[in-house]
C-alpha cells in the first residue's frame, strides 16, 4: 500500500530490479483481473498491478477523480517504487488513463501497451467507432436504479464468451462504490483524447479482443493508426471480447510478449 496525493493505493509487486510491467484496470475493476499476467510475467519482468484510486483496495477522499488525477497517481506510483524501464499495460477505462500519462509524462515510459480501449467512450459525429449515447444512457440508469443488476449486465458485455471470467469481473464490479462507479462513468462519457494521440511518441502496441462489444474493434483500429509511437496493426485475439487477458490469456500472453520483444 502507498500513500498517494492522500489516498493509500493498493498495488501487488513480484519486486526486484528489473524492466517494470505496470498493470492498469479498466473501470469498476481491480488488480485481481490480470492474475494470468502477473504469474506468466514475474520470471523475467517486475510486475506490478495496481488498484486505483477508489477502486479494489484503494482509497478516494471523493467520487470525482479525472483520467489526470489517476495519470498522476501512476507517475507518483513509478517514482515512489523506483520503478525502471517501464511498460504500462493499460484496459479499458485504464487504457484512456494509460493514453493520458503517455501524452503527458512522455519521459517516463519505455512502451505502452492499450488493450481493448477508446480514445471516446461514446459514439459522434467525428468519431463514429464507439457505444451510441442510447445505450450507455441505458447502462448508466441500470446502474442508478439496481446497482447489483448493472454491474451483472455490464459484467456480461466484458467477457460473454467464459462465465468463469464473468463470474470474476461480476464480483469485482459489485464490491466497487456506486458513487464512485457512477462518477466514473459520467466523467468517462463526455471525455475525448483524440487531440492527445499526436502527442504519443512512445512505442505503443494495440492489442484487442476481435469480438469486442465495449471498446469497438474499429476504436483499436483507429488508435494504431493515429498514435506516432504505434507502427504495427492491431494484434487481434480471436473469439475474444472485452478482456481477452482473462478469457484467451494464452493467446493473449503471447501477443504482449511478442510486442515486448519488437
Amino acid at each position: 500500500m502507498l500513500e498517494i496525493a492522500g489516498n493509500n493505493i493498493f498495488l501487488t509487486d513480484s519486486g526486484g530490479d528489473r524492466s517494470a510491467l505496470l498493470f492498469v484496470h479498466g473501470i469498476m475493476m481491480s488488480h485481481a483481473v490480470w492474475q494470468h499476467q502477473a504469474t506468466a510475467f514475474a520470471g523475467d519482468y517486475r510486475v506490478v498491478c495496481v488498484d486505483l484510486r477508489g477502486f479494489g483496495q484503494s482509497t478516494t477522499s471523493t467520487p470525482d477523480i479525472s483520467f489526470e488525477d489517476h495519470a498522476a497517481d501512476l507517475a507518483e506510483l513509478i517514482a515512489q517504487l523506483g520503478l525502471k524501464n517501464v511498460t504500462l499495460v493499460g484496459w479499458s477505462m485504464g487504457g484512456a488513463i494509460a493514453q493520458t500519462f503517455a501524452a503527458t509524462y512522455q519521459q517516463t515510459l519505455a512502451r505502452l501497451m492499450l488493450v481493448d480501449t477508446t480514445p471516446q467512450l461514446l459514439a459522434s459525429e467525428s468519431f463514429p467507432h464507439a457505444l451510441p449515447v442510447e445505450a450507455a444512457m441505458q447502462l448508466g440508469q441500470l446502474l442508478s436504479s439496481d446497482f447489483a443488476h448493472g454491474c451483472a449486465a455490464f459484467s456480461g458485455m466484458i467477457a460473454p464468451e467464459d462465465a468463469e471470467a464473468t463470474r470474476l469481473v461480476t464480483g469485482i464490479a459489485a464490491a466497487t462504490s456506486p458513487a464512485i462507479a457512477l462518477a466514473a462513468f459520467a466523467s468517462s462519457g463526455p471525455r475525448s483524447l483524440i487531440d492527445l494521440l499526436p502527442r504519443i511518441t512512445t512505442p505503443t502496441a494495440v492489442i484487442a479482443g476481435a469480438d469486442d462489444s465495449i471498446c469497438l474493434p474499429a476504436a483499436s483500429t483507429y488508435l494504431a493508426a493515429h498514435i506516432p509511437g504505434c507502427t504495427h496493426p492491431v494484434a487481434w485475439i480471436e473469439g475474444a471480447g472485452h478482456a481477452p487477458f482473462l478469457t484467451r490469456p494464452a493467446e493473449f500472453n503471447a501477443a504482449l510478449r511478442a510486442a515486448l520483444a519488437d
